[in-house]
């Protein structure tokens, strides 16, 4: 499979990497490409261009560093000509450290959040709307909440920067508050049987939507207050 870089220098990618599937989404496929690297390919069929990485919104995400956001190294293209948006892209490999949101540790967590909503700061100047946000899309490394997927990202130039970091701040809170939701049903939903608890109550009270990120912090660094992981915050509501 051939692609070309921005600056038009061909890149060969063997069919034995095409056999190292590392994740599957509905616009495309991760593969292993070496030890340190992936290689994510859009689909075959896939032309709805807001699936597909805009070029000018990689390059802006370029000019961030933060350990909270996938690192791309190389943005792919099948066309010479035609470089508006990405057909496939070459990135960090990064490792799973974490099943279970809930299992994270409660230090680990403030400090990523903390984190990501300075990369919010950022990523809002460029006028950057997040979009997709779900537990497929981060991954939970040993030190790292990383967000990654930012295919379906798209610019908001009609809103101020204040305006879109608030959106971005709240699609934050949402989607953890989600996961949260989604682990409690998944892993947790015999102990709130048993203790007659609602598994969005308690996703609520960890992370209410609020596009107030000193809110956020303080809500849930009080909820958190004393536990060592979000779940032994859960089982203290044991009847």
């Amino acid at each position: 499979m051939i692609y070309y870089t921005k600056d038009n220098n061909k890149i060969f990618i063997p069919n034995s990497i095409l056999n190292k599937e590392n994740g599957h989404g509905k616009c495309g496929t991760v593969y292993k490409y070496n030890d340190d690297l992936c290689i994510k390919i859009y689909n075959r069929g896939i032309d709805f261009d807001h699936c597909l990485l805009n070029t000018d919104i990689y390059e802006d995400l370029k000019k961030i560093k933060s350990d909270n956001l996938v690192d791309i190294k190389m943005a792919l293209y099948k066309d010479k000509e035609n470089k508006s948006i990405t057909d496939a892209y070459l990135l960090t490999y990064y490792e799973e450290k974490y099943d279970d949101f809930l299992e994270i540790y409660t230090d680990y967590l403030l400090y990523n959040l903390e984190e990501i909503f300075k990369l919010i700061k950022e990523i809002s100047i460029f006028k950057i709307r997040l979009h997709d946000l779900k537990r497929e899309n981060i991954i939970l490394t040993k030190d790292n909440i990383v967000l990654i997927d930012p295919d379906r990202w798209y610019y908001k130039f009609k809103d101020s920067e204040k305006e879109i970091e608030k959106l971005n701040i709240n699609n934050i809170m949402a989607m953890f508050s989600k996961i949260t939701k989604e682990s409690l049903k998944n892993n947790y939903l015999d102990f709130l049987i048993e203790n007659n608890l609602y598994d969005y109550v308690i996703s609520n009270k960890l992370f209410p939507l609020t596009s107030n990120k000193d809110r956020a912090m303080k809500v849930l660094s009080k909820r958190l207050n004393g536990y060592k992981r979000p779940i032994d915050y859960v089982y203290s509501m044991k009847k």
